[in-house]
């Protein structure tokens, strides 16, 4: 596909479990840039996430995009579209009566989908997101003390455990993703920044989450988006709310310039200012 060819690198990285395929956007100009550690929703990597990633450049992030499904032979047989038009029915607990009403070929498609993503093997996922930060700090167009996850749904919950792990990262984002486990949080090292859908089972724990985390003294902002479902953020899917999906994306930015030491846009004109 022609986006990938001229707007993105794809690379890999050693991981614990093997090669990890991944995608890397870069801002124009040498660097080094602070980066943004993206990890996917359980779609999978996607045009818009790739798309998303492009926009981290342009503000000044190197950004890397792991694959967690690398070595998922069954994701790889399923389209983007296909995926995308299923997932709904996961969770759905009308699932048998909503696939009855599709045409016969949609229902062998979304029950293809359903049953693949029931049966992943997910052990390898935060192992894999993990390998990442090593691969990101010794990058050459990277400064390395400024690294960032930002994650959804899957992703999301990916980023709250490589903090709760003590990841050396210097802030993590969580989109509508689990947050860290409780018996956990005093191993969180760096501020946490949360995005949360109205309606969505994983904002019911966000004010235990987030009175435990200051109870440790430790810093975490939260924003919920009225009206909104899982997966607003997504302009592929049914959920996707933009009025919404542009201001988290405006939050993001902020925090992440608050805490990334040096701000992308700054370090972006100082390279080019020492160019010229």
């Amino acid at each position: 596909m022609s986006f990938l060819a001229t707007d993105f690198d794809q690379v890999s990285y050693r991981g614990r479990h093997g090669s990890v395929d991944a995608f890397i956007a870069r801002p124009a100009g040498a660097g080094p840039f602070p980066a943004v550690l993206l990890l996917h929703e359980g779609i999978g990597v996607t045009r818009h996430v790739l798309a998303l990633a492009s926009r981290f450049a342009r503000e000044g992030y190197v950004a890397l995009l792991p694959d967690l499904y690398t070595r998922d032979l069954e994701r790889r047989r399923l389209a983007e579209d296909e995926v995308i038009r299923a997932l709904p029915l996961v969770r759905a607990p009308d699932r048998e009566q909503q696939l009855a009403r599709l045409p016969w070929h949609e229902q062998e498609s979304a029950k293809r989908v359903i049953r693949w993503f029931s049966g992943r093997d997910s052990s390898t996922y935060f192992d894999d997101a993990q390998a990442a930060i090593p691969y990101l700090k010794r990058h050459a167009q990277v400064l390395p003390h400024a690294l960032a996850s930002v994650g959804f749904s899957l992703g999301g919950g990916l980023s709250s455990q490589l903090a709760a792990s003590g990841a050396d990262l210097a802030a993590g984002v969580i989109f509508y993703g689990a947050g860290p486990e409780l018996s956990q949080i005093a191993n969180v090292r760096y501020p946490l920044q949360g995005h949360y859908a109205e309606h969505d089972t994983v904002t019911a724990h966000v004010e235990a989450l987030d009175a435990a985390l200051h109870a440790a003294r430790k810093s975490f902002s939260y924003h919920i988006y009225p009206g909104t479902s899982h997966g607003f953020f997504n302009d592929s899917r049914p959920s996707y709310d933009p009025a919404s999906a542009k201001l988290a994306f405006r939050r993001t930015l902020a925090f992440l310039g608050e805490h990334l030491s040096v701000t992308a846009k700054q370090t972006r004109r100082d390279v080019q200012s020492a160019v010229s």
